[in-house]
């Protein structure tokens, strides 16, 4: 995600532990970040792969066509996971 340009206006507040505080301003220092910029950048990122898996995916027309052909192959046999999925659990076993 992007910064965009213009006026920073909404704000956010969190209580920390003295062991948290100091951790997080040491990385940022560590990486050349303002303690903002480093805070910012981790809380957004970790947003993103929270929200990962329901946003919504733009793929480019070539994009899309590899995937519905790989959605629309048949599907195959794969032995080795067959095998697998025959054993016993181990929690079944005598």
């Amino acid at each position: 995600m992007s910064e965009t340009p213009g006026r920073k206006a909404a704000r956010l507040a969190m209580r920390l532990t003295p062991e948290q505080d100091a951790l997080i301003r040491e990385a940022a220092a560590t990486t050349g970040q303002s303690l903002t910029e480093f805070v910012t950048t981790a809380a957004v990122a970790r947003a993103q792969d929270s929200l990962a898996d329901r946003r919504m995916f733009r793929l480019s027309d070539e994009a899309w066509a590899e995937f519905s052909a790989l959605l629309d192959r048949p599907g195959q046999r794969v032995p080795s996971l067959a095998a697998l999925l025959d054993e016993q659990a181990p929690w079944d076993k005598d």
